[in-house]
C-alpha cells in the first residue's frame, strides 16, 4: 500500500466512533489470536446502522484473489451494482481496484487489521474522493487469512459519489 494511504496497522485508534466500535468488536473476537474465525462474527453485535457500510471478501490463495461474500447495501446504492460473488478485479474503476487490492494484500501479508485513507474515483474521469477504511482479517484455520471484513462509511459523500458512478458507468460503450 502506498505510504500516503497508510494510517496504521493494529492497534488502531479512530477518531470516528463507528470505526472504533467495529475495530473494538473485532479485537474482542480476536482475543490473543492473530484473528478470529469468520463463524464467530455476529452482525447483531454491532449497531444495525453500521451494517450497510460493510464489505466482506473471501480470500482465494494460489492465485491470490478476493471474492466479495457480502457487499453492503450502502455500496450497492453508491455503485448502482451489487458485487456479491464477484472478484475485486470486476470493480469498474482501475484506481479503486488497485488501491483496494493493495490494502487486501497488506492485510493478508501482515495478518493485521489495517486502517487507511485512500483515493477512490468513478472510472477514469470521475472526481477523486478520499475514503477511510478499516480492514479486519479472519482465519478459519488460525494460520492464513481466509476472509477480510471492511468497514467504509460512505454516508458523507454517498449521494455525490453515486451520481458520479451513474454518470460514469451508465454511458453507452
Amino acid at each position: 500500500m502506498p505510504p500516503e494511504d497508510y494510517i496504521r496497522r493494529s492497534p488502531i485508534k479512530f477518531d470516528d466512533l463507528n470505526y472504533q466500535t467495529c475495530y473494538e468488536y473485532w479485537l474482542h473476537l480476536r482475543g490473543a489470536r492473530l484473528s478470529p474465525s469468520w463463524r464467530e462474527w455476529d452482525w447483531m453485535a454491532l449497531p444495525l446502522k453500521l451494517i450497510p457500510y460493510f464489505l466482506v471478501v473471501d480470500v482465494r490463495h494460489d492465485p491470490l484473489d478476493f471474492i466479495y461474500r457480502f457487499w453492503g447495501t450502502a455500496s450497492v446504492t453508491m455503485h448502482g451494482k451489487d458485487f456479491t460473488n464477484q472478484s475485486i478485479s470486476k470493480i469498474r474503476s482501475p484506481l479503486t481496484a488497485r488501491s483496494t487490492a493493495a490494502q487486501y494484500e497488506e492485510v493478508v501479508s501482515y495478518h493485521e487489521a489495517i486502517g487507511s485513507e485512500y483515493t477512490i474515483q468513478a472510472g477514469e474521469s470521475g472526481p477523486p474522493y478520499v475514503q477511510t477504511s478499516l480492514r479486519m482479517p479472519f482465519s478459519d484455520d488460525g494460520i492464513s487469512v481466509t476472509q477480510i471484513a471492511t468497514y467504509c462509511d460512505w454516508s458523507r459523500d454517498l449521494q455525490k459519489i453515486r451520481d458520479d458512478h451513474l454518470r460514469e458507468f451508465s454511458r453507452p460503450a
